[in-house]
């Protein structure tokens, strides 16, 4: 007769291959508690003002809105899914990019469509190291969203960025790699007014760049969407909704 393996044992085991630990908090025995998943459920708010290489010359200033702060639970939960392989985020974080995007449809609803939804890019090696897409798979989400809001959006994975290190350079060499990093490798209905989608906001350099390549081939971007961003500034009048 087979011997029963220790209850101790088969939790060690498990615990290796299932997560069971929140990535904002650390609290055992959970994939996510309450409090952290809370910020995910929060209204949206509006973010560009916050994020300094956002400041594209000759346009006005491009809407961002975000649901939470990138800090805190919130940023744990974030790090878990992008870089710590929790891939039994992506359904949380999918529910949460679709109710952004149908809280956000009618204040983008007065501008005529057909709409566009493009996914900022990620790098190859990102994508193939975390086993998804994630901007991608925002976007999609998004779009459910704008069409539960009464906005037709078709997702068009366009953009691309070019390989390169990042971490080792200064903010300001990223930020002008980055300005030419990234091209437009598909083509968009001409003229339809498009949606960008990331999974942060930071200094806003990468939506500066993705801004940059689509209005120079004639795509005028209209927002931008993001799961979270740097903390909003206290008392900043762009911090709601409109």
């Amino acid at each position: 007769m087979r011997e029963r393996l220790p209850v101790r044992v088969v939790r060690a085991v498990a615990r290796v291959v299932v997560p069971v630990a929140c990535p904002g908090c650390g609290r055992e025995d959970v994939r996510w508690c309450e409090a952290c998943v809370a910020a995910w459920w929060e209204d949206p708010w509006r973010a560009e003002h916050n994020a300094a290489r956002l400041d594209i010359v000759g346009r006005p200033p491009l809407p961002v809105w975000v649901v939470a702060p990138l800090a805190g639970g919130a940023h744990g939960m974030i790090a878990g899914w992008k870089d710590g392989g929790r891939r039994d985020l992506d359904g949380l974080f999918a529910d949460a990019a679709e109710r952004l995007g149908r809280r956000v449809a009618p204040a983008v609803a007065s501008v005529p469509g057909p709409w566009v939804v493009v996914p900022a890019p990620a790098r190859r090696a990102s994508t193939r190291r975390r086993g998804e897409d994630l901007p991608l798979l925002l976007a999609r989400a998004v779009a459910r969203g704008l069409a539960q809001g009464g906005i037709r959006a078709d997702v068009r994975p366009a953009l691309a960025i070019g390989a390169g290190e990042q971490r080792r350079r200064s903010a300001g060499d990223r930020w002008r790699a980055m300005r030419s990093a990234v091209t437009v490798q598909a083509s968009l209905p001409p003229g339809s007014p498009v949606l960008i989608v990331d999974d942060v906001v930071t200094t806003g350099a990468t939506l500066a760049a993705c801004v940059a390549a689509l209005e120079g081939v004639g795509s005028p971007v209209v927002a931008a969407l993001a799961l979270a961003a740097v903390e909003r500034v206290a008392g900043d009048a762009h911090a709601g909704l409109w």
